[in-house]
């Protein structure tokens, strides 16, 4: 009995210093598993239809994983576990994720679409590298006749990666079908995957 009443002192005690738990709004931390040597990546972000609660109709919904300063970010892939359903069968739904963070919203993922109309994608990685190469036609006597010379420039900009040099957020947009909300969702789930360096 005595050990019981200790306890409960102790659990209240916790709870008046530290406050009581805070809700995640999504699944995610570090990867230390087979899975993270078969995709390179080492940070893991899921989410399912539960944490979609928006009950406004054609409104999106952004869920974010807070970033912390001198990181580097870069997306893997994404994974479709289940697709996106409201088992609404007047129409042909819409569920697209697209994820980036203040700067640009689709900075690591461009708008793809997870709901169960027959297109969704299962599978998707993230950029290669941040690079773009640019050619360009230079005629050096100013005429056509010389022939072409071919000029390759390269142009580096962020493309799925990015060093956070100040705390930040990685969000995640959720827009649903026009004629729904996302809080209609029955079904869905959808793994992103990261490589996370810090210094």
């Amino acid at each position: 009995m005595k050990k019981m009443f200790l306890l409960a002192v102790m659990v209240v005690a916790v709870l008046a210093a530290f406050g009581p738990p805070v809700a995640k709004a999504a699944e995610y931390g570090p990867l230390f598993s087979d899975e993270a040597a078969q995709l390179g990546a080492n940070f893991f972000v899921r989410y399912t239809h539960d944490d979609l609660t928006t009950t406004n109709v054609n409104t999106a919904q952004t869920l974010s994983v807070p970033v912390a300063t001198q990181t580097a970010w870069q997306l893997v892939a994404m994974v479709l576990e289940t697709p996106f359903d409201t088992g609404n069968t007047n129409y042909t739904g819409s569920t697209l994720l697209k994820i980036g963070d203040g700067s640009d919203d689709d900075l690591f993922l461009t708008s793809t679409e997870l709901a169960s109309d027959g297109s969704e994608v299962y599978l998707k990685f993230g950029a290669p590298n941040s690079a773009t190469a640019a050619t360009t036609l230079i005629y050096p006597t100013g005429t056509t006749n010389a022939g072409p010379a071919l000029v390759t420039g390269v142009t580096v900009g962020e493309l799925g990666r990015k060093v956070y040099t100040a705390t930040g957020n990685i969000v995640s947009t959720f827009t649903p079908n026009s004629d729904e909300a996302v809080s209609a969702l029955t079904s869905g789930a959808v793994r992103v995957y990261f490589r996370q360096w810090s210094r």
